[in-house]
């Protein structure tokens, strides 16, 4: 009986609106939602209330809990530089910071591919390539260790790739990822850049965001497992490549629910639960366009 009068309390202090917000250091109002979880667990223990209303009281924690509360990344790049404290690692493309803007690159599209060649073209191209051959065997000799160095250089050649910059980091399945971030690709043009908390350095097994600009704006949450994706969830927006910041929020809680906020504004919320242990790294791929992360912060529970 005492138990279900704690929990008639408290419901009754929950149920008033709260000013309480997101990151709010309202310690009092956590420390109920601390004492709620603990009753709520031994209620359904020791079978103290009806299943009905424990799960009411753990969809009414779930609302009001801030399980992130500790601090696992704080960057603005105002150091002006990326490779210190924390040290990222630019695994493709380039990088630089500028001091206005953040951390910023700029991915160009791949090109159309070359149309084959017609079949008159082709045995011209057979010929000089005989041509060459032979040449390249007459003059062989100390031009030899030259020329099998340019071949090196050619074969180093990669077609487009994204720009991607990734940071080791032990990242808990409950985290809230918080980034500020400018596109400047003009408004008609495709843009593309994802953010990934990664299990492994493959980064083939993990969760994705995926955010693309253009004409029409879209946002996909991805889950990937050894390279196979799945949509969890896929949804238009308004095109945000206005050269303006925007808040991107990516929080996932303990009961797998995860919510996606834009500046502020709820977009989603959807429960998945394909991953339960922890991430080793933050990912982050333009793909194609001209980006600018002004912050991120990362924190768990």
């Amino acid at each position: 009986m005492r138990i279900i009068a704690t929990f008639a309390c408290l419901s009754l202090l929950f149920a008033a609106p709260s000013a309480y917000t997101a990151g709010s250091d309202n310690q009092e109002l956590q420390g109920l939602v601390d004492q709620l979880r603990e009753l709520t667990e031994r209620a359904r223990q020791q079978r103290a209330a009806d299943r009905w209303l424990l799960n009411e009281l753990e969809e009414l924690v779930s609302r009001h809990d801030w399980p992130w509360r500790n601090e696992l990344l704080s960057e603005d790049f105002a150091d002006g530089d990326y490779d210190q404290n924390p040290r990222w690692q630019v695994h493709s493309g380039r990088f630089w910071v500028d001091s206005r803007l953040g951390l910023r690159s700029r991915s160009e599209a791949a090109s159309d591919p070359a149309q084959p060649p017609k079949k008159a073209e082709q045995k011209q191209d057979l010929g000089k390539a005989l041509l060459g051959a032979l040449l390249q065997d007459a003059l062989r000799g100390d031009n030899d260790s030259r020329g099998r160095e340019e071949r090196r250089e050619e074969s180093r050649e990669q077609p487009h790739q994204p720009a991607e910059i990734r940071l080791p980091l032990p990242v808990p399945p409950v985290f809230d990822l918080q980034i500020e971030l400018s596109a400047h690709n003009p408004p008609s043009e495709a843009g593309q850049i994802e953010f990934s908390l990664d299990q492994g350095e493959l980064g083939d097994t993990g969760y994705r965001l995926v955010l693309m600009l253009g004409e029409r704006g879209s946002l996909e949450l991805l889950s990937r497992l050894n390279g196979r994706t799945r949509v969890i969830e896929r949804l238009e927006l308004d095109n945000i490549g206005d050269g303006r910041t925007h808040a991107i929020e990516w929080r996932r809680g303990p009961n797998g629910r995860i919510e996606l906020l834009l500046d502020e504004q709820p977009l989603l919320q959807v429960s998945d639960h394909s991953f339960r242990h922890p991430f080793s790294q933050l990912a982050i791929r333009n793909q194609v366009g001209d980006f600018a992360i002004g912050s991120i912060r990362l924190y768990g529970n």
